[in-house]
């Protein structure tokens, strides 16, 4: 009797040992499982070929402030107990760039992630088509009830090829919208019409892979601008004098006569005078009927020894579009 307990407690302490064992393993490798997985975020999100770019490693859980941090690029480890950041130069051959860091913790959890960096970029170029004189050297705004035209410049290089527009597919958006009819391979250029009410609109653009990978995005805000009026001074020696504009108050003296050049911005109109556009001049608060040029006022002095100051307004609308309106005004001071 005694030799048969002596055999059943060592069968018993091997049993109790393997479960024990079985529970510390399971126990170790939830516990591992139930980590979650760490995430690289780079910035900008889509450098261009020779551009330096910032990659992060972050995780909700894991304590990386006191873990082995090695990253690899292309490979080849850079720098072991290396920071959560790292600033990487892209070649400019056009060449994927592979990125792998490894995480370890000081409880021994080993994670690690790879992300591959395809660099490119996109200009967009905004062309408002509103009104402006020639030769003017700002830039036509975006208007109410106005047109703008964007054209996607791609700058994707792969392989040391740079890639053509028409070889690309481009995904237009317009606020949360995608603009599915606009978008499609070689589409890179959009019309973008602004509509009642009138705010600020973001379009986007992304140029997509064939398997829909992003390889390079941008987006502009177009930003309402009221139209608005500029007068310069018709010289009958010069001709118009672009190159100051008459604001404030204007003093004539005893010239005998002012003729003004009024100048519409931000209106739809194909010219200054188009028919679509309504000028409304006053002098004085009081309509004064036109003869020649809409867009022109010539004022004369018809008595001596008279000395005052005319208020000079001057509203113009689109009759066609409603949200198109301006006003502008000046002084002039005459006489001794």
């Amino acid at each position: 009797m005694l030799d048969f307990i002596k055999k059943i407690i060592p069968l018993s302490l091997m049993l109790i040992a393997f479960l024990s064992i079985g529970n510390i393993v399971f126990a170790q490798e939830s516990a591992t499982n139930s980590m979650s997985s760490i995430y690289l975020n780079i910035s900008p999100s889509n450098p261009r070929a020779g551009d330096s770019f910032v990659l992060t490693v972050s995780s909700d859980l894991l304590d990386l402030d006191s873990s082995k941090i090695v990253w690899y690029v292309d490979g080849v480890a850079r720098k072991e107990n290396a920071n959560k950041s790292i600033t990487i130069k892209l070649g400019r051959d056009g060449k994927i760039t592979t990125i792998r860091v490894v995480v370890e913790t000081s409880d021994g959890i080993i994670k690690e992630t790879t992300k591959e960096i395809t660099p490119g970029g996109v200009d967009l170029i905004v062309e408002a088509m509103s009104y402006s004189m020639p030769f003017y050297k700002g830039k036509p705004s975006f208007i109410p009830e106005g047109t703008v035209k964007i054209v996607a410049i791609p700058d994707i290089t792969i392989d040391g090829v740079k890639i053509l527009s028409k070889d690309l597919n481009f995904k237009w958006t317009k606020g949360d919208d995608i603009l599915i009819a606009n978008s499609g391979n070689g589409k890179d250029l959009i019309i973008v019409n602004s509509a009642i009410p009138v705010r600020d609109i973001t379009v986007g653009v992304q140029i997509l892979d064939d398997l829909g990978n992003i390889l390079a995005e941008n987006s502009k805000i177009l930003v309402k601008k009221d139209p608005s009026i500029l007068f310069y001074e018709n010289s009958p020696l010069y001709g118009v004098l672009y190159n100051k504009a008459v604001t404030g108050n204007y003093y004539l003296g005893t010239k005998e006569e002012l003729n003004i050049t009024a100048k519409p911005f931000g209106f739809t109109f194909n010219n200054d005078t188009a028919s679509e556009s309504n000028y409304v001049w006053s002098v004085n608060n009081n309509n004064v009927a036109m003869d020649g040029k809409a867009n022109e006022l010539l004022m004369k002095q018809t008595s001596e020894g008279t000395k005052g100051t005319a208020s000079i307004l001057l509203n113009i609308n689109n009759i066609n579009k409603i949200t198109q309106y301006a006003s502008n005004g000046f002084n002039v001071e005459f006489g001794n």
